[in-house]
């Protein structure tokens, strides 16, 4: 009964991968290269420093999508898990994901921030929207996060399931298991999307009221649309993030648990959610790609 439960659940993710990831993989691939385009093309988005925190996250956006989605395509719809052969690939997955992900959520939030300067009514919070640190704190950030995924080289190894007999890619540092669980899920992935809530209603309400002050029509039309741009991309961002980050940390913080049928109902519960995550990036890129096709 429970192997049958456990068969029907791997089909029913099997079927979920096939029918709806592939598709979204595509459209993420394909709305990510028009999103950079769109960016580097227009010469109002090369000049805005919150536009150039939105291009940064377009990219790191494509490199999940290719470096995250397709290996797990691979491994849910086709049943190739490219980390069981080669166990480098085990590590530096892991490691560029996290890398990837925390720059994508970074530059988000750092862009909310930037528009909330920007559509200040207090001119010395204003000069903090310039490129120059925009590149600065991009660059800053982005050693950070590079230096926080070499754990993940470290510590990432193949492992035996003592429940399943099947080979996995996991953790077997368990202070590094702690740390990711509470450090970088629970605290991390849950920061980053609530500052970026506060700034963009903040920046929201600041870009309702541009309308009454003494700013050039172009300048305050772009400051509008970017607000929005990012709002947007904020609330789809919390959706998608903070019910993945909550069912993971539930799955490794059970990981203990012998019930086969209790690990298999939590995996497939960390992957629906992980699917929303997928299907998120497909949204982000083309809600950034209809905005910018308003301006």
């Amino acid at each position: 009964m429970a192997s049958s439960f456990i068969a029907s659940l791997d089909l029913a993710k099997k079927e979920i991968v096939i029918y709806c990831v592939i598709p979204m993989f595509i459209m993420s691939i394909i709305g990510g290269c028009l999103n950079l385009i769109t960016f580097l093309s227009l010469k109002t988005f090369r000049q805005s420093s919150c536009a150039f925190y939105l291009t940064i996250k377009s990219a790191y956006d494509v490199s999940i999508t290719i470096g995250n989605i397709l290996p797990y395509i691979m491994r849910w719809g086709f049943g190739m898990d490219w980390g069981l052969p080669s166990l480098f690939f085990c590590k530096i997955r892991n490691s560029m994901s996290t890398v990837f992900s925390s720059g994508s959520m970074t530059c988000l939030c750092l862009a909310v921030i930037d528009q909330y300067f920007a559509t200040s009514s207090r001119v010395h919070w204003q000069k903090w929207c310039n490129i120059k640190l925009a590149h600065r704190l991009t660059a800053i950030f982005t050693i950070i996060w590079i230096l926080q995924g070499i754990p993940y080289v470290v510590f990432y190894n193949h492992i035996i399931s003592s429940s399943t007999n099947t080979t996995g890619c996991e953790i077997t540092n368990e202070r590094f298991s702690e740390y990711l669980i509470y450090g970088y899920y629970f605290i991390i992935s849950n920061l980053l999307p609530f500052i970026s809530i506060i700034f963009g209603f903040m920046a929201y309400h600041n870009a309702r009221h541009l309308s009454r002050r003494a700013v050039p029509f172009i300048r305050r039309e772009l400051d509008k649309q970017l607000t929005v741009m990012v709002l947007v991309q904020v609330l789809i961002n919390s959706c998608a993030v903070l019910p993945f980050g909550i069912t993971y940390m539930v799955k490794k913080i059970t990981g203990i648990q012998s019930d086969p049928v209790f690990q298999a109902k939590t995996s497939f519960a960390t992957s629906i959610t992980n699917i929303f995550s997928i299907l998120s990036y497909s949204v982000r890129i083309l809600s950034i790609i209809v905005h910018s096709m308003t301006y």
